[in-house]
């Protein structure tokens, strides 16, 4: 993400820029590939006839399935410590403790299983908080307010068990933790993570601005 500096601070840009940045290193992964819609076809038939029909029970017809898939947009949002989403052209200060959150919409009726989503911190803009992070299940209607507002439950940042689905590791470069993945990845073999149907999963952690 960048800044520009502004005296003792620092302006995101935007966050113009900084969404730029956000949702070039807060990714979305399917650890399948989501299906297309397609049509299929069903074999089935009346007295034993293996045509393909269900349809009116008399052997015509065609029988057919529709499978459908739904894109999931990822969000990724800066936030306040009182859980205010900064808006385009904040101000923040070296030294500033904030949020990082993101999160899942699934507005179908079926669960969207084995997400992964991975965030990629630069350690010349941020430093990651140890032990900061945290998930939350809330419904698909639910607004900025009120996914700050669920219950969220703490995640270890440590790959291993007793596991959950996230974890925070160094990467290279500087020391400390730069790549926080929830779900399960190679490198990061967490437990699994979904989002049922009409919720929204959502997960967050705290840096430092540097």
């Amino acid at each position: 993400m960048r800044r520009e500096a502004y005296g003792e601070g620092h302006r995101l840009k935007g966050l113009r820029t900084a969404a730029l940045a956000l949702l070039a290193t807060g990714m979305l992964v399917f650890a399948s590939p989501p299906s297309e819609a397609a049509a299929n076809a069903a074999l089935g038939g009346v007295g034993g006839l293996n045509n393909g029909t269900l349809v009116n029970g008399d052997g015509t017809g065609g029988a057919r399935i529709e499978l459908f898939s739904t894109p999931l947009a990822l969000v990724k949002q800066a936030r306040d410590l009182t859980g205010a989403v900064l808006p385009g052209g904040a101000d923040v200060t070296a030294g500033q403790d904030i949020y990082f959150v993101l999160y899942v919409t699934n507005t179908t009726d079926f669960p969207a299983a084995d997400l992964r989503i991975v965030d990629l911190l630069d350690e010349t803009q941020f430093l990651y908080i140890p032990g900061s992070l945290e998930q939350t299940v809330v419904p698909d209607t639910s607004n900025d307010a009120a996914i700050w507002a669920g219950p969220w439950t703490p995640l270890t940042d440590v790959i291993g068990l007793p596991d959950d689905p996230g974890s925070a590791q160094d990467s290279g470069g500087p020391a400390g933790a730069d790549r926080l993945t929830f779900g399960t990845a190679v490198v990061q073999p967490n437990t699994t993570l979904d989002a049922p149907a009409h919720t929204i999963r959502a997960v967050r952690f705290r840096v430092t601005v540097q």
